[in-house]
C-alpha cells in the first residue's frame, strides 16, 4: 500500500498521532515493513505479520505472543480492506495498553476507517491527510 513515496508523509503523521496521545513504549506495526523500518529509526517497534520476503529483527507472525496491554500503541494498515476487521482491530486492542493508541493507515477511505474505529471501541477518534493516505488514531480504553 505505502511505496516510497508515502512513507514519509504516513510516518509524520503517524508520529504526530502518537504524539497527540501521549504514547509511551513498544508500538507494534502491522504487516508493512517500510514503515516498520522507518519507524523504527526514532521509535521501539516491534515488526508483526511481515511478508515472507522481508528480513526486519524481532518480526514476529502474530499478537498472540504479545502479553495483553503491554503496548503503547499498535500500528495498522488497510483496516478498510480487511474482511475480518472486527477480529483484527480486537486483536490489535487487546495488545494496547489502557490510555494507548490504535493507529489504522489506509489509502483514501476515511469515512469507513472512522466508523471500523468506532465500531471496535475506540475513543478520541484523530484523522490526518498525508497526500492519499489517511491516517485514523483512537484511543483504547480497557474497562
Amino acid at each position: 500500500m505505502l511505496d516510497g513515496l508515502f512513507v514519509t508523509p504516513a510516518v509524520t503523521a503517524i508520529e504526530e498521532a502518537l504524539a497527540s496521545a501521549r504514547v509511551t513504549g513498544s508500538l507494534a506495526v502491522i504487516g508493512n515493513a517500510k514503515l516498520a523500518a522507518a519507524l523504527a529509526k526514532t521509535l521501539d517497534v516491534i515488526p508483526v505479520a511481515m511478508p515472507k520476503r522481508t528480513k526486519l529483527a524481532g518480526a514476529l507472525a502474530d499478537l498472540s505472543t504479545i502479553e495483553p496491554a503491554s503496548l503503547g500503541a499498535v500500528i495498522g494498515v488497510d483496516a478498510s480492506l480487511d474482511d475480518g476487521w472486527e477480529r483484527s482491530l480486537r486483536a490489535w486492542s487487546r495488545a494496547v495498553r489502557d490510555g494507548g493508541a490504535v493507529v489504522l493507515v489506509d489509502r483514501g477511505r476515511s469515512p469507513e476507517v472512522s466508523r471500523r474505529a468506532l465500531c471496535a471501541g475506540l475513543a478520541e477518534i484523530e484523522q490526518r491527510r498525508a497526500g492519499r493516505v489517511v491516517v485514523t488514531s483512537g484511543l483504547v480504553t480497557q474497562l
